[in-house]
């Protein structure tokens, strides 16, 4: 065929465009392509989600003499665990794929970590400033700060991600969208749980390692 003389690649390129779908992002009404997930990339990325995050899980249990569902969460623990599960995630969907597909699943690891991380770290920074002010260590006050911090934190977080990922803006902007709002529940019990409530360190406990697994696997089963 003529069309092969001209594009050998041809073939290749029909199939892996076969493989797309357009869909629009419901917060900013842009289309852009994404390829299709097969079943056994977004299993490898969930294996490899639970076994990062269940290595820091066993290793905080074990440093503090407590059961893997009672760990005492504070940034460091966030942080470690946080980054566990998303390493796990990344390297297990990044099996068989592509130099740009691994590159992706690496830049939305480093996305997923910072909306991970900097929220939280800016409501811990704020709760140190203003810990020595009666009326804003108060539980309404407190509660106040933190949901402002995050979502300062959320908007602060795509910002450094997108330019350690992009530092020369080539590519459009990884945006927050409903799932990452969804996802950032992480955020706001673990806050809570270093602010010294109570009934949310046993609530954090089962939560949290649940929610960090689902953060990896994003970033392992993203294209």
């Amino acid at each position: 065929m003529i069309t092969n003389n001209i594009y050998p690649n041809y073939k290749e390129q029909s199939t892996l465009m076969s493989n797309t779908f357009t869909h629009k992002n419901v917060f900013y009404y842009r289309y852009h392509q994404t390829r299709r997930n097969e079943h056994k990339e977004a299993i490898r990325a969930a294996f490899g989600a639970t076994v990062g995050m269940l290595i820091p899980v066993l290793f905080f249990a074990k440093k503090q003499n407590s059961k893997i569902t009672n760990i005492h969460y504070g940034l460091k623990e966030i942080a470690t665990i946080s980054a566990g599960s998303i390493i796990g995630g990344v390297l297990g969907g990044r099996i068989d794929n592509n130099k740009y597909d691994q590159m992706q699943k690496v830049k939305e690891g480093v996305f997923q970590f910072s909306n991970a991380v900097i929220p939280p770290a800016l409501v811990v920074g704020i709760n140190r400033v203003s810990k020595n002010c009666k009326f804003a260590n108060k539980t309404v006050p407190k509660i106040i700060s933190t949901i402002a911090g995050l979502g300062v934190g959320m908007i602060l977080s795509a910002k450094v991600s997108n330019k350690i990922c992009d530092p020369k803006d080539k590519e459009p902007d990884r945006k927050l969208t409903i799932k990452d709002s969804i996802a950032n529940i992480d955020d706001a019990i673990g806050v809570l749980a270093m602010s010294n409530f109570p009934s949310l360190q046993k609530v954090a406990g089962v939560m949290l390692p649940i929610i960090y697994s689902f953060c990896g696997f994003r970033a392992g089963e993203s294209n």
